[in-house]
């Protein structure tokens, strides 16, 4: 952080005589950050805020000096009091976006921090770092579709980068990683109908011998009742003999004694 406010800070004209106080307490601040005291620079850049809160250079440095002296809540909240403030112009209030995003980042809020790169880029589709950070971010998400195409954005935007070679590997590498996962899916999504088809032929295997044993049970049952019936029938059969026997003796002895 401490070097690209270096960068910033070189725009940074000296102080004068001639000086309003607001410049004074700005240029002020401006050397506390230079020199790294940030609790220094953090309520001299309040005052200025306060004085001009359309100022975006001053909200910006308050924010990190927020940040680095451990306010994180009132970084992230003079950051969103810019970005909601209509009077700050739309690419002004896009780096506010921008400043948010890296913050949410760092306090490892990804998703927060995709989203504010979203906004970022809804208020100025030419704010080139906010695809390739929004795109670093995607690919550690696993989202590398859209990593992707931020990364070819940004390259579009930045043509002559010199991060363009390591963005290249980059997205050749994730162009053959979707193409292996999209593989992987094929080949899972066929074993899967595979697995469905065996279970459905199981399953009309098992019912089809549920039926078998079944019918075979049902037929032993109708074996066994016709078994008993014909055991029964012809028990009856002999019984009916038997009577017939014994009315025939009877007849006879009665003729013996008529004789006698």
């Amino acid at each position: 952080m401490f070097f690209v406010l270096s960068a910033f800070l070189l725009l940074v004209a000296p102080v004068s005589a001639q000086d309003s106080p607001i410049s004074t307490l700005w240029d002020q601040a401006v050397e506390a950050i230079r020199y790294n005291r940030m609790d220094e620079a953090a309520p001299l850049l309040e005052s200025v805020l306060t004085a001009e809160p359309d100022r975006i250079d001053a909200r910006r440095y308050l924010a990190v000096a927020y940040e680095q002296t451990g306010r994180v809540e009132q970084a992230k909240e003079v950051l969103r009091d810019g970005i909601e403030t209509d009077a700050i112009a739309a690419p002004q209030r896009a780096r506010l976006a921008f400043d948010l995003a890296s913050l949410l980042g760092r306090q490892e809020d990804p998703d927060g921090a995709i989203a504010r790169y979203r906004e970022a880029l809804q208020l100025d589709p030419g704010l080139a770092s906010a695809y390739l950070n929004r795109g670093n971010l995607l690919v550690a998400g696993g989202e590398y579709g859209a990593a992707v195409s931020d990364y070819q954005r940004y390259l579009a935007l930045r043509p002559t980068s010199s991060q363009r070679p390591q963005i290249e590997q980059m997205i050749a590498l994730l162009t053959e990683t979707i193409a292996a996962q999209e593989e992987q899916r094929r080949q899972e999504e066929e074993r899967r109908r595979a697995e469905e088809e065996a279970a459905r032929i199981a399953e009309e295997e098992a019912r089809r011998q549920e039926e078998i044993a079944r019918q075979e049970a049902e037929a032993r049952r109708q074996a066994m009742l016709d078994a008993v019936l014909q055991s029964l029938d012809e028990a009856g059969s002999e019984a009916e003999s038997f009577e017939i026997e014994n009315e025939d003796i009877e007849s006879y002895e009665e003729e013996i004694d008529i004789l006698d």
